[in-house]
């Protein structure tokens, strides 16, 4: 059983208010063979008293100091499934979630990671949305990822060999970590897949970091989508790369802006893609 165990992943941070929706959603999946590990990060209301109020073996509870991307890390490091599935604790995963996932990779060994499309919740208004992402398997990954982060987080299942084959883990990008470790996962050749069901309901609300913190998450992934490119350009002509440097004068001198640099470089390598991926392949 332990080999086809599936770990979910969930770090907390003063959700009393959300822990119980998001607790129940779990527990009651039909998929029953995994292990619920929770991060306490540093929780300073009742949210610990009311995890400790479930009496379930597979939850598995942790404290951990006030460092989220630490938080995350240990619930990766403590995690004994196969397969990783993230959560965060104000989110509820629809009752197939998990089962859905697990088959997904169970049938295609070639997928290393398999987010899903979600329901977004706007706890304001009480709207309710189908967010379509892409699906199917992803090509070109890093192309997509130039243009920023495409896959919700709390939507992802990770096979775990694959992160500890590569040595992977959570990297201290602020406000946009998760995003960080897709584009580590493209570089080492990771298969992304997404399914076209909506299989969580992401919760908006005004105490969120993407809320809270949307200017610093920003140029997180504005560095981010810098180092992709870097990172193409090593596989590209020398004409390719002086055309970049050209860019970024430029793009110094504000007479283009950085979106304006990150459209004409995804365009750039999209027209040249055939050449560039014939090289990260014979790397």
């Amino acid at each position: 059983m332990e080999r086809n165990l599936v770990s979910v992943v969930m770090p907390v941070y003063n959700v009393a208010r959300y822990i119980d929706e998001a607790m129940e959603s779990i527990l009651n999946q039909s998929f029953p063979n995994f292990e619920l590990i929770i991060v306490d990060d540093g929780s300073t209301d009742d949210t610990v008293e009311r995890i400790k109020g479930y009496k379930d073996s597979r939850i598995r509870l942790y404290r951990h100091d006030h460092d989220f991307i630490g938080s995350l890390n240990l619930g990766l490091q403590e995690a004994r499934g196969k397969y990783v599935a993230r959560m965060d604790a104000d989110d509820m995963m629809h009752v197939d979630r998990l089962r859905i996932q697990y088959n997904i990779m169970e049938l295609e060994p070639s997928i290393d990671c398999c987010g899903s499309w979600f329901t977004m919740y706007d706890e304001a208004t009480g709207a309710k949305r189908l967010v379509p992402m892409v699906s199917g398997k992803i090509e070109y990954v890093l192309l997509l990822l130039l243009g920023g982060n495409p896959f919700c987080h709390p939507t992802m299942m990770l096979r775990k060999d694959f992160l500890d084959r590569h040595h992977l883990s959570y990297k201290d990008y602020k406000y946009a970590e998760d995003y960080k470790l897709w584009f580590d996962v493209a570089k080492y050749g990771g298969v992304f897949y997404i399914e076209s069901q909506d299989l969580l309901c992401y919760r908006r609300h005004e105490g969120q970091v993407t809320h809270l913190k949307k200017e610093e998450q920003a140029e997180t992934g504005n560095m981010i989508r810098d180092e992709i490119i870097d990172y193409l350009l090593g596989f590209c002509s020398s004409e390719i790369r002086a055309f970049y440097d050209d860019l970024l004068v430029l793009c110094e001198r504000s007479q283009i802006s950085h979106k304006m640099k990150y459209d004409f470089m995804k365009s750039l390598f999209t027209y040249n893609k055939n050449e560039i991926w014939k090289r990260i392949n014979e790397r």
